[in-house]
């Protein structure tokens, strides 16, 4: 039955973007024949976003009985900017995290590649909602055209503007990709449990929205066992996920550092700030094994009862 109810839970996902991207490019076009501001335009978007998520929310959790333990003491804090930080294994991560933000902080922008835009209906339903739609350029690129980091910097600033007019929230994987053992050992990465961040990334999310973050939501992904795939979770099969939500003070010296001279003095912090969340995801990934050898055992003596 697995193959049948992925396929269910695939084109229920389907329909649901459907359905919002729709009614956000029905808002956006209401929007442009009354001569609507944006600020009166972003309020229905952000209640479509929200409808998405509940829907996915509503299915992975209800309907497919998949087990996340949210962190209900994230209090509500939508009159705040929010960074949100958060390690990466697996594209369920983003189903995940979603289900823990909303409602707590305003609906969450990732950045995404410009060329994403061109993605039917979600390309322009996420330009709409002020994703940020940025071109990348990769080091060796830099390397020999170093007046492409100011470009780098710029398009940032700019896609990152429409999020200053009113509480936000920017969503950032730090580790740039999903991590696993192959990557954790080709990087030789000094972390137990997280790849080497691409801090530079955070660096211009702070620069390109200067004095509108006093702290860092960090969120840390637990699972019990392996990290599953996107075919597995809508397969229904059983995904346990432990979530973990915590407000890590950026000091005011760091949110006051602008420009390349400060780089290195932001760097030397957020390394210092990724060393502490390291700590504290072995110590939630070490919560999610005792619990689950816990109810092994119960399993084995409820069975041993039985016989």
């Amino acid at each position: 039955m697995q193959p049948f109810i992925g396929l269910l839970s695939f084109l229920f996902v389907s329909s649901n973007i459907l359905l919002c991207g729709i009614a956000i490019h029905l808002v956006a076009l209401v929007q442009w024949l009354w001569r609507k501001p944006n600020a009166w335009a972003r309020p229905w978007y952000d209640r479509c976003y929200q409808a998405w998520v509940s829907g996915c929310t509503f299915w992975f959790t209800v309907m497919l009985d998949t087990r996340w333990q949210l962190d209900d003491w994230q209090p509500p804090t939508n009159q705040q900017w929010h960074l949100v930080i958060a390690n990466h294994r697996s594209w369920v991560d983003v189903f995940i995290l979603l289900a823990q933000l909303n409602g707590r902080v305003p609906m969450p922008r990732i950045f995404m590649k410009d060329t994403l835009f061109w993605l039917p209906l979600v390309g322009t339903a996420t330009k709409l909602m002020g994703f940020p739609q940025v071109k990348r350029y990769s080091k060796a690129v830099l390397a020999k055209r170093p007046e492409l980091a100011q470009v780098d910097r710029q398009t940032t600033a700019k896609a990152c503007a429409p999020l200053l007019a009113a509480p936000s929230s920017v969503l950032s994987f730090a580790e740039g990709t999903r991590f696993s053992a192959r990557k954790h050992a080709d990087q030789a990465s000094p972390y137990q449990q997280l790849l080497r961040p691409k801090a530079g990334g955070v660096w211009m999310v702070l620069n390109a929205m200067p004095q509108r973050f006093d702290t860092i939501t960090d969120v840390n992904i637990a699972y019990f066992g392996e990290a599953p795939s996107y075919w597995d979770l809508l397969c229904g099969r059983a995904i346990r996920a432990y979530v973990k939500v915590r407000d890590i003070d950026i000091p005011a010296p760091v949110r006051q550092l602008q420009g390349e001279q400060d780089k290195s003095a932001f760097f030397d912090w957020f390394n210092a700030y990724w060393q502490d969340k390291d700590r504290h995801l072995v110590a939630d990934l070490g919560k999610c094994s005792k619990l689950e050898m816990s109810q092994k055992d119960t399993i084995k003596k409820g069975k041993g009862l039985q016989s």
